[in-house]
């Protein structure tokens, strides 16, 4: 619960906000529509998160893709 308390007053000022980035306990849930949107913002959070003292381990990341990639 700690740790949820904290990723959460630590977040505030780069989330970009709900629905497109959730977090839930240790996990981050980003929804974008491009690969680099994706990637730019992995890299943000990462630079981010790792600017107040934490660390992530990115060799854990999951992509899911939906949809058929037209729009």
């Amino acid at each position: 619960m700690l740790f949820v308390i904290v990723m959460e007053a630590l977040s505030r000022e780069f989330r970009v906000g709900l629905p497109w980035e959730l977090l839930y306990a240790n996990d981050l849930v980003v929804i974008v529509e491009t690969e680099d949107d994706l990637i730019k913002r992995l890299n943000e959070w990462k630079d981010s998160v790792e600017n107040k003292g934490m660390r992530v381990n990115t060799n854990k990341i999951k992509v899911m893709i939906t949809g058929n990639g037209r729009r």
